[in-house]
């Protein structure tokens, strides 16, 4: 079993965030982690307004702003690569853990164990998914779901079902990824300045489960899921993890310096 199981995951469900707050989280754990006073997390939360995340390399001239300004999107940048994500009526994980929780602390490693505990989250839904095996399609394209990476989960017939993105820095890792309930996150075609055409690869579970699949039974999954394979308790966000999420999110994230950094 990779994760070494020596500590406790906090298993926190933070609900609604601006697209600062839900960054700046991200990074006030990871940073905890880093000091010796946070420990490792799995945190899904949700999306207000309706936003588009980039990869930390991608090139912010690939979105339209004006157009997401006038229509209420959000856009922010990630601390994790990858391509743009349109967060709307779904999900998002994000897990943050250390060397002390997890060997061998390698990317492909941690990218098939993190994808193992997805597909068995999905399983609890009735949805059958699978771990990529490699990356195909256009993997040029500005949009996420465009393309399955390798260790992506996709479904078996309908494409790729959840986008997800990873960072190691300082023997720290985070990854998340959002899990889509509806097609919504497929009208980011919309706001895009390059690749704006419609696209097949990616899915919902909306369009491949047999059965309602809402907010409420897909955070339990996830509970569920990972739980089988690292050792989840109830818990939220420390005192000083929630006050360096307010400077993050003042003093980075909702900056125009970062967003426009590359």
């Amino acid at each position: 079993m990779p994760a070494t199981k020596e500590r406790p995951f906090r298993f926190v469900y933070t609900g609604n965030g601006d697209s600062s707050t839900n960054m700046a989280m991200d990074e006030s754990v990871m940073i905890g982690l880093r000091k010796g006073t946070s420990t490792p997390i799995l945190r899904i939360y949700k999306w207000d307004p309706p936003t588009i995340s980039i990869g930390y390399f991608q090139r912010i001239s690939d979105i339209d702003l004006d157009k997401c300004h006038n229509n209420g999107i959000g856009v922010v940048r990630r601390l994790t690569g990858g391509r743009a994500v349109l967060h709307h009526e779904e999900l998002t994980y994000s897990i943050l853990l250390t060397e002390k929780d997890f060997t061998p602390f390698k990317k492909k490693e941690l990218f098939l164990f993190i994808a193992q505990c997805l597909v068995d989250s999905l399983r609890i839904l009735g949805v059958h998914s699978k771990i990529a095996e490699k990356s195909r399609g256009n993997l040029h394209s500005a949009n996420c779901f465009a393309s399955p990476a390798q260790f992506e989960v996709e479904s078996r017939k309908e494409g790729k079902l959840i986008g997800s993105a990873q960072v190691i820095k300082d023997g720290i890792m985070l990854q998340h990824g959002a899990i889509p309930l509806t097609g919504a996150y497929s009208t980011i075609t919309k706001y895009l300045t390059v690749d704006a055409k419609s696209f097949k690869s990616g899915s919902s579970l909306g369009e491949v489960s047999n059965t309602n699949v809402n907010e409420e039974k897909l955070l339990s999954a996830l509970k569920t899921g990972f739980g089988k394979h690292i050792d989840l308790v109830d818990g939220e966000l420390s005192v000083w993890e929630m006050q360096k999420t307010v400077e993050l999110a003042e003093k980075k994230y909702g900056t125009k310096e970062w967003l426009w950094r590359k």
